[in-house]
């Protein structure tokens, strides 16, 4: 989870995956209730459907936005006084980057919320996918020479996907030059010599350093 869809923020959950998926962060001051009394009301109002957690701890908001940041909530509802005032809240999505505030922050009508999160859970759920997938393939590769695995390996290159003999003395050989070892091994193997050693392949195995 924390490799795959983590970001230099935390980790990111993805909705269907996360313990609390709606964080309602009142923003009160000082002998103001209305936005926790406001708050308290939308929280009741979204439990019914969703996971939803309300945070109206005595702290800085900014402690609050980061506390819930570092643990990947999807959607953070933060409620204040000009907020209310406007018949709104802010939405802010966790899988947009920080310095992204365009996309990472909303203003939606408080009447529109339930509806709006519906949306966003789906859109937030099938972004981290495509991200998670693309990822993925893009630092997949496939050498075909022994001097290209070498090198990739040394490189920290990504999943390199070769024919292998599945010997042990070819992965203490391998780990020794590039500090990669082999992550999974499938059959039947994609080409006849190991990429490795140059012995008859076995399997198709994905070689990888440690990070």
């Amino acid at each position: 989870m924390i490799m795959v869809h983590g970001d230099n923020t935390g980790l990111r959950i993805p909705p269907k995956m996360a313990p609390i998926e709606v964080v309602i962060v009142p923003l009160a001051g000082k002998g103001n209730t209305a936005a926790i009394d406001a708050a308290t009301t939308l929280a009741a109002e979204l439990k019914t459907e969703f996971r939803v957690k309300l945070d109206d701890r005595d702290l800085r908001p900014g402690n609050k936005f980061a506390h819930w940041d570092i643990r990947g909530v999807p959607l953070r509802i933060v409620i204040g006084e000009r907020d209310l005032a406007e018949g709104a809240v802010t939405m802010v999505r966790r899988d947009v980057a920080l310095v992204d505030k365009a996309g990472r922050e909303s203003k939606i009508a408080i009447a529109d919320v339930p509806a709006t999160i519906r949306k966003l859970l789906v859109e937030i759920q099938e972004t981290m996918a495509r991200e998670a997938r693309e990822f993925l393939h893009s630092h997949t590769i496939a050498p075909t020479s022994h001097d290209e695995f070498v090198t990739l390996a040394k490189a920290r290159a990504g999943m390199l996907d070769i024919p292998w003999c599945n010997l042990p003395a070819c992965e203490a050989s391998v780990k020794e030059e590039t500090s990669a070892t082999s992550r999974n091994l499938r059959t039947p193997a994609k080409g006849p010599i190991c990429l490795a050693c140059g012995e008859p392949a076995t399997v198709q195995a994905y070689f990888a350093q440690s990070y």
